[in-house]
């Protein structure tokens, strides 16, 4: 079966639309993906670059100056849609800078029209250029846990980077100008291909948009949502395998129980929202304080949280947990107007050979005295202790 140009630009054109309708659609739904509203925008722009060339066989302004700037800014959108996507701050005037260079080429080759092997050299190259800073993004800047999905979109333009060089070099060899057929096949190889590559990059953009949303279920999964921190599951399970790998090496570990005093009377006398306050108030206390390398902060309950100092010992762990006492009880939260002061009472545990839980059980039980001795104080469990609760 015979495909013209025209049929062609017909397919492209629906595979555009249907493309840019679905991403659109789906960008409605997952309203927390900025990236998606971006790349729904892109395949708009290229729907509308390729309905402006299909207008104009001829390639006079309306092909040559708004169907090229139309794909120089869907290019721009797509590489922002990807730096928004990987969390790589990249701003926008410089792929905007790119098409404004690109857009003074293309008056220039409109007003004085180069010979065809300039021409094609420059469409080829701009096509190159676009695809290689989208491809050093996501293989350069984007995240561990987001490679895989990121990895086959920068195949994919690496493949439209090939195809786009070769086209060129095709096109600048001494025998292209005087073989129309071989012409006119580049230009239906053109298309085709811009079809193909339009589904790949869908593909791939919506492999990304699957893995972040993945690794962001993930991530909540393991986060408490007022404080950031870990929540009770993730800090233990952390924990867990931060001391036991200290404990493979011989090395000591320590935990730190931290309780808010008299926590009730806070929600009680200024609600809930005044409660949360101080919460978040307190997670900045203990971040403001020099924790060692490796310190991993989790809300353990209501208004406990739970510090694990893998290869700390115990004094050491109760030198910061003095500190996190003293500069809270000097340090009132804020919540509007009011001023409200809070202590925290702590229990320390630390000891060689222990493993999460029994730190935990001996840390919980000098939480109590410390509790119980009057609040706004630090008790340690004591190795003989740490070891009692292990049995």
């Amino acid at each position: 079966m015979h495909l013209d140009l025209f049929t062609l630009g017909v397919i492209g054109l629906a595979v555009g639309a249907t493309i840019s309708l679905s991403f659109t659609l789906l960008g409605l739904v997952l309203r927390g993906l900025p990236a998606l509203r971006i790349w729904a925008a892109a395949f708009w722009i290229i729907t509308l670059a390729g309905l402006a060339q299909g207008l104009d066989e001829r390639e006079t302004f309306l092909s040559a100056i708004v169907g090229n700037v139309l794909i120089a800014i869907a290019n721009a959108a797509m590489l922002m849609g990807i730096a928004v996507h990987v969390r790589y701050a990249l701003r926008w005037r410089w792929p905007l800078l790119l098409s404004g260079v690109f857009l003074v080429m293309q008056v220039a080759f409109l007003l004085a029209p180069p010979g065809q092997r300039v021409e094609a050299l420059a469409f080829g190259g701009r096509s190159v250029v676009w695809d290689a800073w989208m491809i050093w993004v996501l293989l350069r800047r984007a995240p561990r846990d987001l490679r895989v999905s990121c990895v086959f979109t920068a195949l994919v333009f690496g493949s439209d980077a090939v195809f786009y060089a070769m086209r060129s070099i095709v096109m600048v060899a001494p025998a292209t100008t005087s073989q129309v057929l071989l012409a006119t096949q580049l230009v239906t190889a053109n298309y085709l291909f811009a079809i193909f590559c339009t589904f790949l990059v869908s593909t791939g953009f919506t492999l990304m948009l699957a893995e972040r949303l993945t690794l962001d279920l993930r991530s909540m999964a393991r986060t408490d949502g007022l404080t950031g921190l870990r929540n009770r599951n993730a800090v233990i399970d952390d924990g867990r395998q931060a001391v036991a790998a200290c404990r493979a090496q011989g090395r000591t570990s320590s935990v730190l129980l931290l309780d808010l005093d008299r926590f009730k009377a806070v929600n009680d006398s200024w609600g809930h929202a005044a409660g949360d306050e101080v919460l978040r108030h307190f997670v900045k206390i203990v971040h403001a304080v020099q924790l060692p390398d490796g310190a991993l902060l989790g809300r353990y309950g209501g208004e406990e949280f739970l510090l694990v100092l893998p290869g700390i010992d115990a004094a050491q762990a109760i030198v910061a947990a003095e500190e996190v006492r003293s500069r809270l009880a000097a340090a009132p939260a804020a919540h509007g107007e009011l001023r409200i002061a809070v202590t925290t009472s702590i229990g320390v545990a630390g000891g060689a050979g222990l493993d999460i839980n029994s730190l935990i059980t001996a840390a919980d039980a000098a939480l109590y005295r410390a509790k119980h001795h009057g609040r706004n104080r630090v008790e340690w469990a004591g190795f003989r202790e740490a070891q009692t609760a292990a049995v």
